[in-house]
């Protein structure tokens, strides 16, 4: 008996071993480790956007789509294919409250109060105007009074086009421009300087693809005038038109500045003084009105001359290029 008990007890233990062993020693394949799956790379869109107080940034947006209500239903739209977007215009609920706070202060008991509130009223700019335009018709006089003042300022000292309400958004790409209001409040976008950011929509006037102007700007573009004497004043307004350099001569053909423009010079000769056109060919170019430098330099290009001048105060254009 107590030889057939330790018999029993060596065939137990084997087989508690084998159990054991059998995972790592037997001839079946070992059970894969499941790995993450790779992370998808996040679409990067080179843009140029251009705020409400004119400053512009080049970033990166990092949506893949933007979702916008048409009037036959909302769409999505791959970040990738817009060209251009021109903004409606957006106010804070916070800013808004601000602007009210500050109109209800214009006829506040005390003078430096009053004045303190209208310069507040005046930086604002455009986000200012329509609500100081209703301002206008207030019943108490002071506030009426300085209320037409900085509506008489803000006209002197911002572009027309910044003062046009603004109700759609406006996208571009490159067959198609989709007028309708984006469902977003705000860009998920790269910036080089702060790294990860969200840009509010209330603060951007245009976005511009890094790709080049839409084709629908091309396609319909009007004929150019002599020059741009008729954007006085009328900074960051962008415009296309079809050009055909003239033949040159060697001499100023009515061109002042290299780069930057004067407003009244000849835009088809400028257009070939910037290589942007051949003499005798059309082409399009899309100008842009900036501020004048304090002084504009003459130089000699792809055959026209263009002269020095000195101050011009009513601006000056340059041509954007792809």
């Amino acid at each position: 008996m107590p030889l057939a008990r330790s018999i029993v007890r060596v065939a137990l233990f084997s087989l508690i071993v084998a159990a054991i062993v059998a995972p790592t020693t037997g001839l079946s394949h070992p059970v894969p480790v499941s790995q993450p799956a790779p992370a998808k790379p996040v679409t990067q869109t080179e843009v140029e956007v251009r705020c409400v107080d004119d400053s512009t940034i080049k970033l990166k947006i990092l949506d893949e789509r933007l979702e916008v209500g048409t009037r036959y239903g909302a769409l999505q739209i791959p970040v990738a294919d817009i060209r251009r977007v021109e903004f409606a215009t957006r106010t804070p609920a916070d800013v808004a409250e601000r602007i009210g706070h500050l109109i209800s202060n214009l006829n506040h008991p005390d003078f430096d109060m009053r004045e303190r509130a209208t310069a507040d009223l005046r930086d604002y700019r455009e986000r200012a105007y329509f609500p100081l335009l209703k301002a206008i018709k207030h019943s108490d006089l002071e506030i009426s009074r300085r209320a037409e003042e900085s509506v008489r300022y803000l006209q002197q000292k911002l572009p027309a086009g910044n003062l046009e309400p603004r109700e759609h958004d406006v996208i571009y790409t490159d067959d198609s421009k989709i007028t309708g209001k984006l469902n977003a409040t705000t860009l998920r976008v790269q910036t080089f300087q702060f790294g990860e950011q969200n840009l509010r929509l209330a603060d951007i006037r245009t976005l511009r693809s890094a790709t080049g102007v839409a084709a629908e700007d091309l396609a319909n573009a009007p004929a150019a005038p002599a020059n741009m004497s008729g954007f006085q004043n009328q900074f960051g307004k962008e415009v296309a038109f079809v050009v055909t350099g003239p033949q040159p001569g060697g001499q100023a053909m009515g061109v002042w500045g290299t780069d930057a423009y004067t407003l009244d010079s000849n835009l088809a000769a400028a257009a070939v003084h910037a290589g942007l056109v051949q003499p005798g060919h059309s082409g399009v170019v899309r100008v842009r009105v900036v501020a004048s430098p304090p002084q504009f330099v003459g130089s000699l290009r792809y055959g026209v001359g263009s002269a020095p001048y000195g101050n011009y105060p009513a601006g000056a254009y340059e041509f954007v290029r792809k």
